[in-house]
This record gives structure tokens, sequence and C-alpha cells, in this order.
């Protein structure tokens, strides 16, 4: 069993989706669920004339995604396979009962770095006794990050209303940068490219480089898997 890390919105958005179901669906319609992810594929394959070529893999220039089978020399390099199942790592803290406390609980959505009696540990930190979501691949497939849909941005989990780059009302200079853009005119796509930049711009995988990326599918698991 291996970890994967999610920021508190996104954790958020997994307690919203129903375990033990495939395709994922929503708890509740109305807020972001979430049954995939994407995660810079390291190291990035290199552009050679025609072909696009990592190790002994090798592919079309005009490819924009493939899934590797177990034959596929891209497959050994899969972080995660189908099947495997992932622990999550979520940001925490523990009260002086060892009980543990999860910064994505509604009940913090309002508070402020200074509104809390402790400080918290980030989610790289969290010990695997402390995880409460378990998730099962399903499907991976390695993609350029500009081939999202719209579709994939929903299961990504967006959440709409919190994005840190949503403009302010009157912000019209943004609105025009925005529709003269060609790409992400879908309020999903805006929200999933937002996202994906503030977290990994500045280690050189912006929107714009449109890097290679591990895409992967998941259901989330009915209760703790304690294997």
């Amino acid at each position: 069993m291996k970890p994967i890390l999610f920021s508190a919105p996104l954790v958020q958005a997994l307690l919203n989706t129903k375990p033990g179901v495939w395709p994922a669906k929503p708890i509740d319609p109305s807020k972001p669920f979430k049954s995939q992810t994407r995660r810079v594929m390291k190291p990035q394959p290199v552009l050679d004339g025609r072909f696009w070529e990592l190790g002994e893999a090798m592919w079309g220039n005009t490819v924009t995604s493939v899934t590797p089978m177990p034959c596929h020399s891209l497959y050994n390099r899969m972080p995660h396979k189908p099947g495997d199942i992932l622990y999550v790592r979520e940001t925490w803290t523990s009260d002086r009962e060892g009980n543990y406390i999860y910064r994505a609980d509604p009940i913090f959505d309002q508070c402020g770095p200074g509104d809390f009696g402790w400080e918290w540990s980030p989610s790289i930190h969290m010990p695997r006794e402390a995880a409460r979501l378990f998730l099962e691949v399903k499907a991976v497939r390695l993609e350029r990050l500009q081939e999202i849909t719209e579709a994939d941005a929903i299961a990504e989990g967006s959440f709409l209303d919190r994005c840190v780059c949503r403009p302010r009302k009157n912000d019209k200079d943004w609105f025009d940068k925005l529709f003269q853009q060609t790409a992400c005119y879908i309020i999903h796509g805006d929200e999933f490219k937002c996202l994906w930049n503030n977290l990994n711009a500045k280690s050189g995988y912006s929107w714009d480089s449109n890097p290679w990326v591990w895409v992967y599918e998941f259901m989330r698991l009915k209760e703790k898997n304690n294997e």
C-alpha cells in the first residue's frame, strides 16, 4: 500500500464520493466529488523528431494519450498500477488523547490560520495509521496535460467557489485576457488549470508547458483497509 497526497479541498471532494461505487458518483450532487488525479510523469519523455522517447518506450509525436499494458515498457514506470490500494495523506493534527483531527473537516471551513489552538501538520508527515481514506486504482493512462476534458475536470473534483485564482467581479481585464486564450474556456477546466498552476508551476510543470502526466482513475473504498 502506497500513500498519495491531497490538499484539504480535494479531500473534501473525496469525502463526497460514494464509497464502493464505480463508476464514481457524488453523495451530494450539488458538491464536487473526485475520482481522478493527474501527477507529473518524471522523467518526462523527450521528443526526437517524429517520436516521443523514454527508455525503451517510443510513441508517435501526434499521440496525446497512451494506456500502457502489462507487456508495455511504460507499464513498469507507473508509480501506481490498476488494482493498487492507496491511502490518502492529508493535513492533520492530533489532540492530547491521541485522536486525529483533519483540516478538511467542514467544521474548519471558516477558520483562519490563527483560529486554532494547535499547529497543523503537513500531509507529507501524516502517519499510515492516521489515514481515513483509501482508494483502489481502477485505470491508468499517460496523457498530455492539456488533453483534459470537461468531464475529466469534474472528476478531478473542481471546487468552483474556492479557486484562489478566481477574479473579482469587476475585474474586466481578467475576463478579457481569459477569452483571448485558446484553451480552458469551460469553467471547470478553468478552475483545474488554476489549481494545477498553483501546485506545479513553480517546479517547472505549468499548464502552458503541457507536460505528460499520469492520469489515475480510482474508486473510494467503503471503509479503512488495515492490510
